[in-house]
């Protein structure tokens, strides 16, 4: 199975995750802090800037109705929802 690297943004820490990972996942293996509230991809909270959107899953019906709730651009993912799929992801922290 292929490791998806996950590059977390100013932290500079780097992790490699399976494929389906979801970024919060990737974030507590690598010791990066993100506020999450809910984990169900509801309240927001712990919304991060990732890329490129080919190596993450499609945001679930949940996760994109916070999103377009929140009134975000498809660059803005849920850390608790998005899930990584192929190759390198990067994810900027503090930016909402």
């Amino acid at each position: 199975m292929n490791l998806v690297e996950v590059q977390f943004e100013p932290a500079g820490k780097i992790v490699f995750v399976r494929p389906g990972t979801t970024l919060l996942a990737a974030s507590e293996a690598a010791g990066v802090e993100i506020a999450c509230g809910c984990r169900r991809g509801m309240c927001g909270t712990d919304t991060v800037r990732a890329e490129p959107a080919d190596a993450l899953q499609p945001p679930t019906d949940p996760e994109r109705s916070t999103l377009e709730r929140m009134g975000l651009d498809p660059a803005f993912r849920l850390s608790c929802s998005a899930r990584v799929e192929r190759g390198v992801v990067k994810v900027e922290l503090g930016h909402f």
